[in-house]
């Protein structure tokens, strides 16, 4: 397992970044990304919460547990309470996972698409690497296919097919410190048809494949006080766009290429693992919301106020379905032909759709319960 130090060294492999209309030299000393490593690096320090972020392998010897294969509900319960701790760089391991979970699927495609799947986790678990999962293309008109789109590159595509691999070339976004990881597990949008076989894909490159560029967006500028800015100071993430400029990919680190039935499987599995991070830390959000809440509320001297028990009702009803809805989905967990098991994706999706739904509803009681302070209070500077 790497050290946080090692880590951060990891990084230095002539990745091609962008922040702020420059390109970004060494991304370990550039300013901009200070904060976001050193937020992803306290993932590898494993002295912290040890019994949680390791397990004994199969060999005997000492793993990271994020590479752990559920194999029962107490194993998932452990893995769920993992990701409760560790950044979005460490949590998007979901998306090899997404894979995991239709390796049988795509072993019975191609039997070599299986055995790129297993490869590809047993490299990232020898060798405690983090991946980003690279799913949402630019689209452009989204009334229309992407063969109809007046520039074919709006959905990522293989471009040409060769012997020992394939061409692709297109853009994602949205993509959450793809910068600081060091695989990228690239994924179709959503279903395809006939005739998009060439945008029929899924693969995984290194981040510093020729011909990958990624352009960051950044929104906490470094140097914030940490007074000031609790979260954004200590936890801010990068965003990312990138562009796959003609990438060649191997065939062995290809998933489907051109079976348009499957393209869609895929992108469930991988919609699946990503909200569970997403209900977990809404768990977590609304627990701390419920606090920030009920501080306020007794700072202010109005926590008997009848409108305002209320409030603070409604935001622990609020944490409370989430929590459930969580707990459901590990209590009736599913099982992959080889044996992973899974939460329930209804019961994550129920969760995640209620989460999202009523989320602005219970910002507002916090605006409510705040009242002018947020605008008002003094700067760590003027202390």
């Amino acid at each position: 397992m790497k050290t946080p130090e090692e880590y951060v060294e990891s990084l230095r492999d002539g990745r091609e970044l962008y922040i702020d209309g420059r390109k970004v030299e060494d991304v370990t000393t550039d300013p901009n990304f200070e904060v976001p490593i050193a937020y992803a690096a306290r993932d590898y320090n494993y002295d912290d919460r040890r019994e949680l972020r390791t397990y004994t392998t199969g060999d005997g010897e000492v793993g990271n547990r994020l590479f752990q294969i559920p194999m029962n509900k107490e194993q998932l319960e452990t893995r769920v309470e993992l990701l409760r701790h560790v950044s979005i760089i460490s949590g998007t391991i979901s998306g090899l996972f997404a894979l995991l979970n239709v390796r049988d699927t795509l072993g019975q495609i191609k039997p070599e698409y299986a055995q790129n799947v297993e490869n590809l986790y047993n490299h990232c678990r020898d060798n405690d690497l983090r991946i980003a999962e690279v799913i949402t293309d630019a689209k452009g008109d989204r009334s229309r296919h992407p063969l109809q789109q007046d520039d074919p590159d709006l959905y990522l595509h293989v471009v040409e097919r060769r012997d020992d691999g394939i061409v692709v070339r297109g853009a994602k976004l949205h993509i959450t410190g793809a910068s600081l990881v060091h695989e990228l597990i690239v994924l179709p949008t959503k279903s395809m048809s006939e005739g998009e076989e060439d945008y029929s894909v899924a693969f995984s490159v290194p981040v510093n494949t020729p011909g990958v560029k990624i352009i960051n967006r950044d929104y906490a500028e470094p140097g914030r006080s940490t007074f000031d800015y609790p979260i954004s100071g200590t936890r801010s993430m990068p965003e990312g766009f990138i562009v796959f400029d003609d990438v060649f990919v191997p065939w062995d680190r290809v998933f489907l290429c051109g079976e348009y039935q499957y393209a869609g499987t895929i992108a469930h599995a991988l919609g699946l693992w990503e909200r569970v991070g997403g209900l977990i830390a809404m768990v977590e959000q609304s627990r701390l919301m419920v606090g920030i809440a009920q501080l306020l509320a007794d700072y202010n001297g109005i926590s008997r106020a009848s409108h305002v028990i209320d409030k603070i009702t409604e935001l622990i009803f609020y944490a409370e379905m989430l929590r459930m809805s969580l707990d459901a989905s590990i209590r009736d967990f599913k099982t992959t032909e080889s044996g992973m098991v899974y939460p329930n994706d209804m019961n994550i999706n129920v969760g995640k759709y209620y989460g999202a739904s009523n989320y602005h509803s219970m910002v507002r009681h916090l605006h409510d319960l705040c009242g002018g302070q947020v605008i008002t209070q003094p700067v760590e500077a003027d202390y």
